[in-house]
């Protein structure tokens, strides 16, 4: 074995999967002969955590050199304000850059080297052009993920760790089990850089969800076990640091006393909390929240697995919530509450869903308690047409009505249990008084509802001023579109239409006056023949499966000769892909001249 001078030795190490390469101490002779092989390699050999090379720094900031026995290939880097650029150029003129972050190696590298190291020796007979060949194999590609730098690795990570939106669309669908373990939990078990990015970035810690399945329940060696703290709540609460919780809590099968002690010693962070139950569970649950400080709570909702089938006696007694100053949002679904606990108060927004309703007055109590609720979401089921009726009895009297002074917008829904009901909606339209009424959503309407709430609005128009924007989203049958929905609501400037056939609406806009198909059997114009929404200035349309391009765009043409063009249309992707199949990309085009067309 030749051994190499002493003025040239190198000694190569592998420790923990990384090879550290060190240079002894060169005589000036030396450094002189071997100053442009060194120059030109221009790379160490720490890796990366993003597997790409990683460069030194030149003194003049930018470096091109060549590559010996490298297939004529060119390494070009630029630093740019702690930024590395590696550009790899062939002889063809192409260009592959990779790029990365030089916070990338805060973590430090936990990935092993491109290079195979067979063995560690104090000293090396390879020759100097073996160890130029070596080092040129750092310039080889690399998988892309591996190049992605950790900024944007953790942006990605964010938006896989946001728990998902869940909608409660019947009073009996399912609720769908949490995800677990939880994404952050997932990625850990990826790769060993992916791990360490994940444990040391607290922000991927902030969605906390916790639940059990039922086959980890059932391997827990005794009662004992069940209510031991977690230890995926433990580790999630340090690593979040100080940043604020949004939290996810199925109770079925876990213990729910101590879940909530676990997390009570962090309570001045919650900034969310939406907890799953079963519903005669509800009040013991509650109770444990009773004296829990919340000063940072802002959102809360609560949602049964089981519709509660009429009145039942699961409704806790008293509040919840020590304090919880800052709390603005709830949503109850499919629960009973007490309607004047503490926690219920000083709302802007609030969703009840097919929940135990309170009669009328504990309902007027309800919003009276939030003077400045602005936006409301009521699901109604059969049960609340009993039990929220404005007669009082057998008295002729009527109940007062409730009145949401700074309300802006509502959404409304109406699901019948017994599909032969006839219950009127003009029963719990009139109840309210909203004055300030700015958006209204009528959801899974049918034609027996849409007929009578247009009814209802018609008389009543002039008790909404301010009624600005109407959606439609989801309507089952085939509803009436004419006139008289124009009359019941007049001032709009916006119209959402999703799930609903566009057509009829689009055929209505094409008009400048239209009237009711009464009004021509009683040969009676005068009394119907109305303006077609004359400050309309957007139309959103998505969903609809029969929806027509050239009708959008007939409609879009006539508002503008008329002088009262639509400023705005949003269509989603299925009405440029049909125009596309069927040749009319002139009509896209012409439609993108004449008003912002958007795609949804």
């Amino acid at each position: 074995m030749d051994i190499a001078p002493p003025n040239l030795e190198n000694t190569l190490k592998r420790r923990r999967g990384r090879r550290n390469l060190k240079y002894g101490e060169d005589s000036d002779s030396a450094r002189s002969d071997l100053t442009g092989r060194r120059s030109s390699l221009g790379v160490s050999q720490r890796p990366s955590s993003s597997g790409a090379p990683y460069t030194g720094t030149s003194s003049s900031g930018y470096m091109m050199n060549q590559l010996p026995h490298a297939d004529d290939e060119t390494i070009m880097q630029t630093e740019h304000s702690g930024r590395i650029q590696l550009q790899v150029g062939d002889s063809n003129g192409n260009v592959r850059e990779l790029t990365r972050s030089m916070t990338a190696d805060i973590l430090g590298s936990t990935r092993r080297s491109i290079h195979d190291w067979d063995k560690d020796t104090d000293s090396t007979s390879d020759s100097e052009a073996s160890f130029v060949e070596s080092v040129a194999q750092s310039a080889l590609p690399i998988a892309f993920i591996n190049q992605l730098p950790n900024e944007l690795l953790t942006l990605i990570f964010s938006f896989g760790s946001q728990l998902p939106h869940f909608e409660l669309r019947y009073p009996l669908s399912p609720v769908p089990p949490i995800r677990s373990p939880t994404f952050a939990e997932t990625m850990m078990k990826t790769c060993r850089r992916w791990r360490q990015l994940v444990k040391h970035t607290p922000s991927l810690w902030t969605n906390l969800s916790i639940s059990r399945s039922r086959s980890d329940l059932d391997r827990l060696p005794s009662v004992a076990d069940f209510q031991k703290p977690m230890s995926s709540i433990t580790s999630a609460l340090q690593r979040s640091s100080n940043l604020p919780l949004d939290i996810t809590i199925d109770f079925t099968h876990i213990s729910s006393k101590t879940t909530i002690r676990q997390l009570s010693s962090e309570s001045e962070r919650w900034r969310s909390l939406s907890i799953f139950v079963q519903t005669q569970n509800l009040p013991a649950i509650l109770s444990h929240l009773k004296d829990v400080h919340a000063p940072e709570l802002q959102t809360l909702k609560i949602t049964a697995h089981k519709f509660h089938d009429g009145d039942l006696p699961h409704i806790s007694p008293h509040g919840f919530f020590k304090s919880s100053p800052r709390l603005s949002t709830v949503s109850l679904n499919r629960v009973g509450l007490r309607w004047s606990a503490s926690p219920l108060r000083g709302l802007t927004t609030l969703e009840l869903c097919f929940v135990i309703w309170p009669n009328h007055t504990d309902f007027q109590n309800l919003f009276s308690n939030s003077p400045e609720l602005q936006n409301l979401k009521l699901h109604f089921d059969t049960h609340a047409f009993a039990r929220l009726d404005r007669g009082s009895g057998n008295s002729s009297m009527m109940r007062p009505l409730i009145k949401i002074p700074c309300l802006r917008t509502l959404e409304l829904r109406f699901i019948y249990h017994d599909s032969s009901s006839t219950h009127n909606v003009i029963h719990l339209l009139q109840i309210f008084y909203l004055p300030t009424l700015e958006e209204l959503t009528f959801k899974d309407f049918g034609t027996a509802e849409w007929c009578r709430s247009l009814v209802y609005f018609r008389c009543y128009a002039k008790s909404y001023p301010k009624l600005r924007r109407l959606i439609l989203d989801r309507v089952k049958d085939i509803i009436y579109v004419d006139s008289s929905l124009v009359r019941a609501f007049p001032r709009l400037t916006a119209l959402h239409l999703k799930g609903v056939y566009s057509s009829a609406f689009c055929h209505l806009l094409c008009g400048a006056r239209t009237q009711d198909v009464g009004a021509r059997r009683l040969q009676s114009s005068t009394s119907y023949n109305v303006e077609v929404w004359p400050h309309l200035e957007e139309l959103v349309i998505e969903h609809d499966q029969e929806g027509k391009l050239d009708l959008v765009a007939e409609a879009v043409r006539a508002r503008t000769q008329m002088g009262r063009p639509l400023k705005t249309v949003q269509l989603d992707r299925q009405f440029f892909d049909k125009a596309e199949q069927e040749g009319q990309r002139d009509v896209i085009n012409w439609m993108k001249q004449t008003t912002k067309l958007q795609y949804i």
